[in-house]
């Protein structure tokens, strides 16, 4: 027995039900407190038949039974129960002289109340022939075989069946060959107390009332202990071993030995979460290498052999897969989940002589042009002074001169009339606003680089037929081959420089991997490349450990509480560095300038200088117009006299009386 207990502590659980004789349950707790296995952190449960042990042994199971949870069917307490245990009393005590048994046990009243369902089954059943009829079968090796059953005890035996009273322990009633029992009471050993701290009812479950739902009292666990257990224990001596994959060519990852500077990314997650923990676990890494510090096979190969209990864990940059997921239980991620693509990126914007017409699109400058010469068309109009006279061929090069020197505002011709100093100044607004525009434009194009991904879709590799790069030992040959990539042009690489040089060369067109891999990946190169297109989804790095460990949970929560605490961005920080290298794609670029962009200042230019050209032309031929302006009101005048000759007749029309005889009507 003590070596079947010594492998109970071996196990993770510590929650044991127990379900024994009286004297070996006895024996067995003595042996589980030599052990250590009655203290914190242990749950032990006894069976309602087990539960009477403390009436039938005493203090000896008190002793060695501190903190045991009893299940044990409830009696109600009755005038008929308490007249009855007078009499057991007064005869027990006089047949057993010195027996520490107080009070009759549950399965003594249960004993009692069948010998009276028998009683009351043999009377009802009548009396019946008790001969034994010949077997069936004939062919028995004794004289018992070779008997049928009595008719009278099948007789006797459907009339138990129906029997039902009240008795001793309550209403008595026999379901499918079974005693019912439809109340449990629940006991807490406490020093040399057996406490109540609950029911059991099929109507409320565990109650702290048979009659109604209510909260248990507390129960004191093993060692004195008010804390709910958690329900597991690391075995005793238990040195968990941790497999750690090897990935020389990612060692941020993954390294395990020297101090804690020099530790990868995966393991300073992994021990500050295991030292956070409420309780000690002792752990000792393993590499999954061949001695030399190469990987002694894939990660699903290290994964199954913690299936296989090689490794009690496993902690790495080992992905959670559905396929993984059927041999072992994964903690929740702790990196950045998804898989994209890296690829090299190249200057959008060549520089040439002719860079400086980019800023402007072609119908911005031909708009300007025109403004220009438009508005200088308008100033020679107004203006009529000897800066704008002399022979055609001189006025028109002041035109022309006047109007592109506003535009770096170094024109010289006076200007005397206000109209024209309207439309000049409203036109050198214009002229500002365009200028700024277009040397901030040119700027951005001659000094910042606008990069964009040589490659942005895989479909555009299938189509070309490129190279395509992944990280060997990993599962991504089998996301590829869904991609309908070839596996003739998958090439397997193993560390951040060969990811360079195989980009750099033109070996491979693109590096699938996964983020965290691309990441430390641009924290040394950024300048050259970018990830770009859709992110392939998957969950990220996560713990490995055995289907069922109760360490799963709790490491889980570990790492929710890392995260949450910013030690988790501190040991990104880290790992990728202080600089964030953003990615590179065509909405980082910024277009030419349109004349949409322009419209309403070139709108208000034009209609300011159309109309100073109006209202010049209306100003210098004032004369000419205001003898147009009398012609027409003289039209105006005599049209009116004209319209109050015609309406008189038909005034006259109106009166009643005859005009005098001998006057007829004038016009």
């Amino acid at each position: 027995m003590k070596t079947a207990i010594s492998n109970l502590r071996q196990n993770w659980t510590s929650v044991f039900v127990v379900r024994m004789s009286h004297a070996l349950a006895l024996k067995f707790f003595q042996l589980a407190k030599e052990e250590g296995m009655m203290g914190q952190g242990f749950v032990w449960i006894t069976a309602y038949g087990l539960t009477d042990i403390f009436d039938v042994v005493g203090s000896l199971a008190l002793d060695v039974m501190q903190g045991v949870l009893g299940v044990k069917p409830h009696v109600q307490d009755t005038v008929k129960l308490q007249n009855f245990t007078q009499r057991w009393h007064s005869k027990y005590r006089l047949e057993n002289p010195g027996t520490s048994l107080s009070e009759p046990t549950v399965s003594g009243l249960y004993a009692y109340d069948t010998i009276w369902a028998l009683a009351s089954a043999a009377e009802n059943a009548t009396y019946v022939n008790l001969d034994f009829g010949p077997s069936v079968t004939k062919n028995g090796s004794t004289d018992f075989d070779r008997i049928d059953t009595s008719k009278a005890a099948e007789k006797l035996r459907g009339a138990l069946l129906k029997t039902k009273f009240s008795g001793m322990s309550g209403i008595f009633r026999i379901e499918d060959t079974q005693l019912v029992s439809s109340n449990y009471k629940i006991i807490n050993i406490i020093g040399q107390d057996r406490r109540e701290v609950g029911f059991w009812t099929p109507n409320f479950g565990i109650s702290g009332s048979l009659n109604m739902k209510s909260d248990i009292n507390t129960i004191i666990w093993p060692g004195d202990n008010k804390t709910l257990p958690r329900g597991w224990l690391l075995p005793r001596n238990k040195n968990l071993t941790i497999g750690v994959p090897a990935n020389p060519g990612f060692g941020q990852f993954v390294k395990y030995e020297g101090g804690p500077e020099d530790k990868g990314f995966c393991i300073k997650v992994f021990d500050e979460v295991v030292a956070n923990l409420p309780y000690q676990v002792p752990y000792t890494y393993r590499g999954f290498n061949d001695g030399k510090g190469n990987s002694n096979g894939t990660y699903d190969e290290l994964i199954y052999k913690l299936y296989l209990k090689e490794y009690d864990a496993v902690v790495g940059d080992v992905t959670i897969l559905a396929n993984r997921s059927l041999y072992v239980d994964f903690t929740l991620p702790y990196t950045e989940s998804g898989v994209r693509m890296l690829v090299p990126v190249l200057d959008r914007r060549q520089k040439t002589a002719w860079t400086f017409l980019k800023p402007l699109t072609t119908d911005l400058w031909l708009g300007t042009g025109a403004f220009v010469v438009f508005t200088g068309f308008v100033v020679w109009c107004i203006e009529n002074h000897e800066d704008f006279k002399g022979t055609p061929a001189n006025q028109i090069g002041s035109v022309f001169y006047f109007s592109f020197s506003t535009l770096v505002f170094a024109h010289r011709e006076k200007i005397k009339n206000n109209l024209s100093r309207i439309v000049v100044v409203v036109w050198l607004f214009v002229v500002l606003i365009v200028q700024q525009s277009y040397t901030a434009s040119l700027s951005s194009i001659l000094t910042v680089e606008q990069l964009k991904p040589t490659v942005t879709n895989l479909d555009e590799v299938i189509r070309k037929g490129s190279h395509v790069g992944y990280l060997n030992d990993s599962f991504l040959p089998g996301l590829l081959k869904s991609l309908k990539i070839d596996e003739s042009k998958m090439i397997a690489l193993n560390s951040v420089e060969e990811y360079n040089d195989a980009l750099s060369t033109g070996k491979v067109a693109v590096i699938v991997d996964e983020i965290p891999y691309l990441k430390l990946f641009l924290s040394k190169y950024c300048h050259n490349y970018t990830m770009t297109g859709p992110i392939y989804r998957f969950d990220g790095f996560g713990y490995a450990f055995p289907l069922g460990s109760p360490l799963t949970a709790d490491i889980t929560r570990g790492i929710l509480k890392l995260a949450s605490s910013g030690k988790m961005a501190e040991l990104q920080k880290d790992l990728y560095g202080d600089k964030s290298c953003p990615d590179k794609d065509d909405s980082q670029t910024s277009s030419s300038l349109t004349l949409h962009s322009f419209q309403g200042l070139f709108s208000i230019s034009g209609a300011c200088s159309i109309l100073a050209l109006i209202l010049h032309a209306l100003i210098t031929n004032k004369g000419v117009f205001s003898r147009w302006l009398a012609a027409i009101c003289s039209k105006l005048f005599h049209k009116s006299n004209i319209l109050q000759i015609m309406m008189r007749p038909v005034a006259n029309a109106g009166n009643t009386g005859s005009p005098p005889e001998g006057q007829g009507s004038r016009v």
